[in-house]
């Protein structure tokens, strides 16, 4: 609801300027983190996991800021995960960066066994948005999945 007194008070180039604060397609505008940085997770094989990982347009995640965890998984193991090269950012806070502004996909190797037919990955990341230069505190999502038979 607004009020009619500001808006009577208020010349149209301001409103024009406060209604761009608001406005959906203003690219200052900084979306909610789930909507600015997305992640799903799928199991690929037995042992291999994928986790797309997607900054939305204008945002990036920082590389070294990337964590995956398992969570009340029994007899499943993170071997390795690979990430693949990004781009060297010069960052105003942190310095020099490897960042991510394009979806990329990490691969997760697991150690398990046979008899474990699910697991529990909880993401962690951490990404700003790159023409205003506001980070965000690190995302942390968790999702499972099934694991294919061995």
């Amino acid at each position: 609801m607004q009020n009619s007194l500001a808006q009577q008070s208020t010349p149209a180039s301001i409103q024009k300027g406060i209604g761009n604060i608001f406005s959906n397609s203003d690219e200052n505008e900084l979306l909610e983190p789930e909507q600015a940085f997305k992640s799903k997770l799928t199991a690929k094989a037995p042992e291999t996991l994928v986790v797309d990982l997607v900054p939305a347009k204008g945002y990036y995640i920082y590389k070294d800021k990337i964590r995956f965890a398992l969570s009340d998984t029994k007899g499943v193991l993170i071997r390795k995960v690979m990430l693949p090269k990004g781009e060297i950012k010069m960052d105003a806070t942190f310095g020099k960066m490897e960042v991510y502004r394009y979806p990329i996909q990490a691969i997760i190797t697991l150690d398990r066994m046979a008899t474990t037919k699910t697991v529990t990955v909880v993401t962690s990341y951490q990404g700003c948005h790159e023409k205003t230069g506001v980070c965000y505190p690190p995302v942390v999502t968790s999702a499972s999945v099934a694991l294919p038979g061995s």
